[in-house]
């Protein structure tokens, strides 16, 4: 395991992503305590889990479209479909 402190980790960023990705694992002190550990993530971890079922879209767009109304979540997609894509990602 690579332990670097916050200063470290930033200058490293890229680097350190790259070993993580081959298999190494990194964690990031912030002084003498543990604060964050670097993983990988495949697409697999991304999925939704069960997929949703289409009645339920058509539900979730009318309430994405109320949250935008309310303008809270102009972020996401124009639809209910696009905004579960783009949740996908994050």
């Amino acid at each position: 395991m690579k332990l670097v402190n916050v200063s470290q980790a930033k200058a490293q960023l890229s680097s350190l992503i790259e070993a993580v990705e081959l298999g190494e694992q990194v964690l990031i002190m912030r002084g003498s305590r543990p604060a964050v550990t670097l993983m990988r993530v495949t697409e697999e971890d991304l999925s939704l889990h069960p997929e949703v079922p289409a009645d339920a879209l058509s539900e979730f767009d009318r309430e994405i479209e109320q949250e935008r109304k309310e303008t809270k979540l102009l972020h996401l997609g124009a639809t209910g479909s696009e905004a579960a894509s783009q949740l996908k990602t994050w």
